[in-house]
């Protein structure tokens, strides 16, 4: 009786098992995992040696690649503006509870129910938001925030408005599937000596490359106090003169006021 020629299967007899040295969360194989790494670490350097928001983003970046390559695990590449072939789930889901958080207050010579009206208003939360995000509208409560990152690659996500109580208090939390999960409120209290209103922003998030990530930010001094208190700084300047403060009219573009 002939025999089958060698390395051919017989009908019926189990194939051999293939192995891959892909990661089964991310899909990367050995190979991609050392570019991934190789690509953030280059970006993360890049990125503090720039000192800026710039390259705060460009840390970000890096610091996410590099993580991704380093435990073959992370988000999906949908965080660089890349789709992953379905669709997201639009409900709420902030940080993790051991998020970094940042909280500052400023007194702001307006009153409360004004001010409040501001932080609804995309176009002009775009101006305040503007040194570091373009902020558009998404829907009825919803928002939608785009970051610049390397190589013309963004950092994105929509945010949605969670509690609200007009002139004293408003909420949010970014949806599934962002690049950045965050919270956050907006305060507004009476300030003492009727000056105005006490405005305070608390902001919780988990940046691109968890820990590593966030070491990076801190070290830029960029994110994420400075990036709060600038936010607040040209939330007062706006809501006071119209006007956000430029580099060209004050290049340490502070605004004045107490900011705590």
């Amino acid at each position: 009786m002939s025999q089958p020629p060698q390395g051919v299967p017989t009908a019926g007899a189990p194939e051999e098992p293939h192995t891959s040295n892909r990661s089964p969360t991310t899909g990367l194989d050995s190979w991609e995992r050392v570019a991934s790494a190789a690509a953030g670490g280059a970006l993360v350097v890049r990125g503090l040696r720039r000192r800026s928001a710039g390259g705060a983003a460009m840390a970000l970046a890096g610091g996410w690649l590099l993580a991704r390559g380093v435990s073959g695990r992370g988000r999906p590449v949908r965080a660089f503006g890349k789709g992953t072939g379905g669709e997201t789930d639009r409900e709420g889901h902030g940080p993790p509870a051991d998020a970094p958080e940042v909280e500052r207050s400023v007194t702001v010579g307006r009153p409360a129910d004004e001010l409040s009206e501001v932080w609804h208003d995309p176009e002009r939360l775009s101006h305040i938001a503007g040194h570091f995000a373009e902020v558009t509208g998404a829907g009825v409560e919803r928002l939608h925030w785009t970051v610049p990152g390397p190589l013309g690659r963004t950092l994105s996500w929509e945010t949605r408005v969670v509690e609200e109580r007009p002139g004293e208090l408003l909420r949010w939390e970014s949806l599934d599937g962002a690049s950045v999960p965050n919270e956050g409120e907006i305060r507004f209290e009476p300030a003492p000596g009727d000056r105005g209103t006490e405005v305070t922003l608390r902001v919780r998030f988990d940046p691109p490359g968890g820990g590593f990530g966030d070491a990076a930010m801190r070290l830029l001094g960029v994110v994420p106090d400075t990036l709060v208190g600038k936010t607040l700084r040209r939330f007062k300047s706006l809501a006071e003169t119209g006007e956000v403060p430029t580099l060209a009219g004050n290049p340490s573009a502070r605004g004045s006021g107490d900011l705590v």
